[in-house]
């Protein structure tokens, strides 16, 4: 069969049968006063009701009057910590103000049942409008754009009225549309006629949705190649323009009047620069006006922006079809980012990738006019998928392993939402927009690897054909779809667009079998393990660049599914899912086993980078490197290190096994384990690990839970509660640091609550922390026994809360060990730094005598009441501290190894228990402790590795003969030094 011959009988199927869509006319009159900003307007509205309903309301849009105080918009950014538009005062924030109106040819104020937000006007009309009659409204307004643009503003001379006059609400087959304007969510407009003049400053540039027909819109004067011969498309529209009603009349001395006229459009918008450049391009029988600043001729002129917009249309016409109105105007806007508009695009930039996904909106959108506060996913969604398809079809690199990657971490952590859901619902702002553009991307290339690439085209078009200038919803595009590919596809519209279930298949069993012909018969057996199911392929993976190679295809839908297939020579082993299509959450489970001891191959091997960590989609990555340090005891140290996880954050390990070298050493061999966050296990927003040791004269274990509360992707604060448990002993003496270290073992566990708030460029934490557990010291002579255990209960109770910003910071620290004996030295509450709990998994800093902690070398580890400049020995019952900083930075920088380069000025104090270091005067119930400093402080990065680096000097010391760096006739001002290679705080 023909590949047209599907297309075609699908087009002569009746299938929009029953489908009306009301029709609208504009008249508008309008005068810029400039100084102020502001639009006077009058509006003639003639509207036909076409639906099989009586009418007894009428309802208009004032979008402008969303960017200003007292909106929904303005509620909605201030609910989630944005402040935009609900702190401006006039004359900044915008207004769309209706000044007089006629209904019906009876004169009626609106009111507003939204207020106090006011983006949706209404009026109960005089009489029933019914089907097939027609009514006709007039409305003075006045507006004026917001000096914060947001898909409108003003700058100066430079406006951009995206939104601007009152715009009828569509009337379908749910009823009136009446919404108001959110930040989540945009436009839904009624297909019209739109007759526009415009009294401007004569040496305004204007570009706008439609064709000049009258008057000059100031492109000659602004032309690039002064040899242009600009098209002015003014007879496009034949005999139909100008409508009905005066065309432009007289204006006054150094005004204009620009006429605009445009059918089959659901919005005008338009853009004003005396300082724009005009550039003209030309696809088929579209002219492309661009219209730019002088400053971004680099970028924007020499015909690029032209020519990126052409290209755009080349593409969307290869895809949709032909482009259904005469002209696309591209402007550079005042903001960021771009917004679509019909015939009109608005963009920051001439970036293909943004051309291409704002015209793409002309058809998605514009043409098939979906409503995008209700279903969002059918112009954000797709125009982002048909944006990665044009530049995969050009040679790029698939986007789809990143998205696709990216929508899993989502969907893991419980973040995904329905993509459906009409876009105010999204828990937050950040949420829908994953879900309206990413998620729904995904979605659409779920469909496209459903149906394929070439039956994906045919729907496409076959969409297009119908469905053009009329209003779309998913269901017509689902109905388009099933009939095209001629499948049952409610499944995969249901689960990508209105639930968020996680696919999961397990490889449980093959069979292979020589036939009588020498060919092989494989039988493949698949667990369906998660709640979601898509179609699952059954291949092998290719090696060094060579392609996938895919037997068969599963349905993915029962519980255990059988597949066979017959291939000239014995298949290699195989997994389900190669091309990682499937959304396979877990793909460790994929793979057959094979070889003699039954792997599956769903690790790979690799030497690993310190630098950075590997991590696959498809596979877990297992990373081995060779580690070396000394200490006094063991003398150099040789281990090998296994890194592990999988998609960077499951099946998380790391495995270390060292030996020491110096005879005589004992216990020599050193273990440790680390094993986080199973993938089978999956717990949404939350951290799980156990670690085991016995290494360097300590054994001991600790298991240790993370619960992320925050409740929306925006929030600013993000608070966290967890548990923890451990278990360290001491087992042999010669490693141990007895300054640091007794002979003891601490069984102990215990809560914390932790919360950081990030604000700009500050950020704000706080820690609490408490355990409860058992201390016991190793075995000593007993009275009736050879030996006897001491064991006593204790409580730890640590609490810290800070404030960082790029240039200065502060810490406050209270912790206290409660206990019936004084605690031991790894218990003790830290003055200087990081207790020995802290250190221990760093081997620079775990044992007597290691690099970082030689008698030579002053290091400073941050922790406990970090007064820096005393010894890091120095511990008792409680403390309290205070850390200051201030670092001015003299460098700053992206690229390199060397970030930043800073000064640091910082003070330190505190009060502590009188066992650690006697009160002065004595007697006192504490001690204080304070000491001040100059730094140097840089910053590096190699690869994803970040870290800090302080230099610092601790000029003064109030109890000299306690500092880190002492030397006998030090005072209180001496020159002391200590290096870090970790932040303060």
């Amino acid at each position: 069969m023909s590949p047209m011959i599907p297309i075609l009988l699908f087009l002569l199927a009746p299938d929009t049968a029953g489908y009306w869509q009301q029709r609208a006319a504009y008249h508008i009159t309008a005068a810029l006063d400039e100084p102020a900003g502001v639009l006077v307007g009058h509006a003639r509205i003639t509207y036909v009701n076409r639906s099989p309903d009586t009418l007894r309301d009428f309802f208009v849009h004032q979008y402008l009057n969303a960017f200003r105080p007292g909106s929904r918009w303005s509620a909605a950014d201030a609910a989630e910590g944005r402040v935009r538009f609900q702190r401006l005062r006039d004359p900044d924030y915008a207004f769309e103000r209706i000044t007089d109106a006629t209904v019906m040819g009876e004169r009626a104020r609106p009111d507003y049942p939204y207020a106090p937000d006011s983006t949706i006007a209404h009026w109960a009309l005089p009489r029933p409008l019914v089907p097939g009659d027609s009514a006709v409204m007039e409305i003075d307004w006045r507006a004026r754009p917001s000096t914060l643009p947001r898909r409108q503003g003003r700058q100066g001379r430079r406006l951009d009225f995206a939104q601007w006059y009152p715009k009828v609400v569509v009337y379908d087959r749910w009823g009136w549309q009446d919404h108001p304007l959110y930040p989540a969510g945009e436009f839904y407009g009624e297909f019209a006629t739109y007759d526009v003049m415009l009294d401007l400053p004569q040496d305004q540039i204007i570009g706008a949705t439609g064709v000049v027909v009258e008057g000059d819109p100031g492109w000659e004067r602004a032309k690039a190649d002064p040899r242009l011969r600009i098209d002015y498309q003014r007879g496009w529209y034949g005999s139909r323009a100008p409508a009905p009603g005066p065309g432009c009349g007289a204006v006054a001395t150094g005004r204009k009047c620009v006429h605009f006229h445009a059918e089959q459009v659901h919005h005008f918008a338009f853009s004003l620069n005396p300082r724009y450049v005009y550039d003209e391009g030309r696809y088929g029988d579209v002219v492309v006006r661009v219209l730019y600043l002088p400053e971004d001729s680099a970028t924007w002129g020499r015909g690029i922006a032209a020519r990126n917009t052409e290209v755009a249309l080349a593409w969307l016409d290869s895809l949709y079809g032909k482009f259904a109105w005469p002209t696309l105007t591209n402007v550079h806007r005042i903001e960021g980012g771009g917004t679509e508009f019909p015939m009109m695009v608005m963009d920051g930039s001439a970036g293909l990738g943004l051309i291409v996904h704002e015209v793409g909106h002309n058809y998605t959108m514009g043409i098939l006019a979906n409503n995008e506060w209700r279903e969002a996913f059918l112009d954000e969604g797709f125009t982002s998928f048909q944006t990665s398809w044009f530049f995969e079809r050009h040679g790029s690199p698939s986007a789809y392993p990143a998205l696709e990657a990216d929508v899993l971490m989502l969907d893991l952590d419980r973040w995904s939402e329905p993509v459906s859901m009409p876009s105010e619902r999204f828990r937050d702002f950040v949420t829908y927009n994953q879900m309206v553009y990413d998620k729904a991307h995904l979605f659409y290339e779920q469909l496209r690897y459903v149906v394929g690439d070439e039956m994906m085209r045919r729907i496409l078009r076959a969409y297009y054909a119908r469905w053009k200038l009329k209003h779309v919803d998913e269901e017509a595009f689902r109905e388009v779809a099933e009939q095209v590919s001629r499948q049952d596809l409610k499944w995969l519209f249901g689960q990508w667009l209105h639930g968020t279930p996680l696919i999961d298949y397990s490889l449980k069993h093959v069979q292979r079998t020589r036939q009588a012909d020498g060919r092989w018969l494989t039988g493949v057996t698949i667990e369906r393990k998660g709640d979601g199911f898509m179609p699952v392929e059954i291949g092998t993976q290719g090696r060094g660049g060579a392609a996938d190679t895919v037997y068969a295809r599963a349905t993915g839908r029962p519980a255990l599914e059988r597949i066979e297939f017959t291939t000239p020579k014995r298949p290699g082993p195989l997994m389900l899912d190669p091309r990682v299509r499937a959304h396979d959450y877990n793909m460790l489970n994929n793979r057959e086993r094979h070889g003699l001891l039954g792997g599956t191959g769903a690790w790979t091997l690799r030497i690993d980078d310190p630098f950075q960590e590997a991590a696959r989609r498809d596979r877990g990555v297992r990373g081995l490197l060779p580690v070396l340090w000394s200490n006094d005891f063991g003398g150099v140290t040789v281990g090998l290190r296994e890194r592990a996880n999988y998609l960077g954050a499951y099946n998380r390990a790391l495995l270390l096994g060292t030996v020491a070298t110096r005879r005589g050493a004992s216990p020599a061999l050193g273990l440790y384990g680390r094993w986080s966050n199973p993938i089978g296990q999956i717990r949404p927003r939350t951290a799980t690990s156990l670690a085991a040791w016995a290494v360097e004269g300590r054994a001991g274990a600790k298991i240790q839970v993370d619960h992320a509360l925050r409740q929306r992707l925006v929030d600013a604060v993000d608070p966290h509660v967890g548990f923890d448990a451990v278990w360290m002993a001491t087992t042999g003496l010669g490693y141990l640091d007895r300054r640091l270290w007794d002979d003891a073992g601490t069984v102990e566990a215990g809560p914390w609550v932790s919360t950081t708030r990030t604000r700009g460029t500050t950020v704000r934490r706080a820690r609490l922390g408490a355990h409860v557990g058992v201390l016991y010291w190793n075995p000593g002579p007993g009275i009736v026994a050879s030996n006897r255990y001491d064991v006593e209960a204790f409580g730890r109770v640590t609490g810290e809360a800070s404030v960082r910003s790029p240039s200065w910071g502060a810490r406050l620290f209270a912790g206290a060990y409660l206990g019936s004996s004084y605690p031991v030295r790894q218990r003790r509450i830290a003055i200087a730094g990081a207790d020995p709990y802290e250190t221990f998994t760093n081997p620079f800093l775990r044992s007597q005598g290691a690099l970082l902690v030689r008698p030579d070398f002053h290091y400073h580890a941050p922790g406990g009441a970090n007064v820096r400049g005393f010894r890091p020995d120095l511990g008792g019952r409680w403390a309290v501290g205070l850390n200051l900083e201030a670092t001015p930075w003299v460098l700053r920088r992206d690229q390199g190894i060397l970030r930043r380069l800073g000064f640091e000025v910082f003070a330190d104090g505190g009060v502590v228990d009188t066992t650690v270091i006697p009160s002065s005067p004595p007697g006192q119930w504490y001690t204080t402790v304070w000491d001040l400093g100059v730094g140097l402080v840089t910053r590096h990065q190699v690869k994803e590795l970040a870290w800090t680096m302080r230099f610092e000097v601790p000029l003064a010391v109030n109890r000299w003969d306690n500092a880190r760096d002492f030397a006998p006739g030090d005072k209180t001002f001496a020159f002391r030094w200590q290096v870090s290679l970790g932040p303060t705080f």
